[in-house]
């Protein structure tokens, strides 16, 4: 007998579209997730192993909140600011979603520049929250009018989203411009995504000791080539970490991740070389793109390219047939459908991204 689902579902959710991560296809060359070239540091495989070897690790029990604290120390240490300030979840994705649930509920607002990592969207809408969309202005490289953001708000507005270096356009935001924000909405947490700050010539971090609603997000899945183990962290204000704890689903942060990350903020070699490989490798690709489409500068370890007249979902198949994947960026609100957003690889990768594209580009049937 089948048995008809009566529950009735919100109708926002019903609206919302499933996220669309980079392609995997095995054997293919994956440039299109912004993962680490290099993997992660073998002194992070090296800590794992071990640990599990003399059963520091154990598998069948909870994460200690000893580990926990560990972590947050050596995060602390990085980033230059106290203990009390860190806070860990399941990625970025995770600590998003613990403020979005905090700060959002019905009647609420956020305010998102588009286009931008599109899990905000999802965040603010999964809470009951409305998502208003500022557009990036693209013959400037995408950058954010303040004053349209500004006059995009009003009393129910609770967050602002801001990426920086921005996914995926690569660009970064001026501190001036989120100080403006910032001051002028002191109602509004400003989340400001630095998911790929290690790749970027300035942080935004500081920002959080001068301002009681700022936020800085930060993730171990790009610089420190851990994206499969979901770690991720904030930098936020000291009256906010209480309430963070409460919301924060317990344990969302596994033993193995927490070793990893640790291990990882130790290897500071590992971390200089896997930037010094992107930038190289970022440099070769703007130098090279440009020659065949247009490209836009970046901060980031991807660069975004323009292949109009061109639609990208027609590149990104011809590609895929070669063996490559990149991001066809159609599944980004704002964007368009014709722009395309390639991580910065190997260098041999690159140089195979680049002979396959321009191949395609040449290709008559276009």
């Amino acid at each position: 007998m089948t048995i008809t689902m009566r529950c009735d579902k919100r109708s926002p959710i019903q609206e919302l579209e499933e996220y669309k991560p980079g392609k995997l296809i095995k054997g293919a060359i994956k440039l299109s997730s912004n993962e680490n070239p290099l993997g992660p540091s073998p002194e992070v495989v090296k800590a794992i192993a071990n640990s599990l070897e003399n059963e520091d690790l154990k598998l069948s029990v909870y994460p200690w909140e000893g580990n926990e604290d560990e972590l947050r120390a050596e995060i602390a240490r990085y980033v230059g600011f106290g203990v009390k300030t860190i806070v860990i979840g399941a990625g970025i994705d995770g600590v998003l979603d613990t403020l979005v649930k905090i700060f959002l509920g019905n009647g609420n607002e956020a305010i998102i520049p588009v286009p931008t990592f599109s899990l905000y969207e999802s965040l603010v809408i999964i809470a009951g929250g409305t998502p208003r969309y500022i557009p990036r202005r693209r013959n400037e490289h995408f950058e954010i009018s303040v004053a349209e953001l500004l006059a995009a708000c009003n009393d129910r507005t609770r967050m602002i989203f801001l990426s920086s270096p921005n996914n995926p356009t690569g660009n970064c935001i001026a501190e001036k411009e989120v100080r403006e924000i910032a001051e002028a909405m002191p109602e509004a947490m400003v989340a400001i995504d630095e998911a790929y700050v290690e790749f970027a010539d300035s942080s935004l971090v500081n920002l959080v000791r001068e301002y009681e609603n700022v936020v800085v997000l930060r993730t171990f899945s790009k610089a420190f080539g851990l994206a499969g183990l979901r770690v991720g962290y904030a930098i936020i204000p000291e009256w906010l970490a209480g309430m963070y704890k409460k919301v924060a689903i317990p344990f969302s942060v596994n033993s193995v991740a927490i070793q990893a990350a640790i291990a990882a903020l130790k290897d500071k070699k590992h971390l200089r070389r896997s930037i010094k490989l992107v930038k190289s490798g970022r440099t070769f690709l703007e130098e090279n793109l440009q020659k065949i489409c247009k490209v836009y500068p970046s901060e980031a370890n991807f660069v975004l390219a323009d292949l109009s007249p061109r639609k990208s979902s027609t590149v990104c198949d011809a590609l895929e047939k070669k063996g490559i994947t990149v991001r066809d960026c159609a599944s980004f609100r704002g964007a368009g459908d014709s722009f395309i957003r390639i991580s910065v690889g190997t260098q041999e990768e690159n140089e195979k991204l680049l002979e396959a594209l321009k191949h395609v580009l040449s290709a008559k049937r276009f």
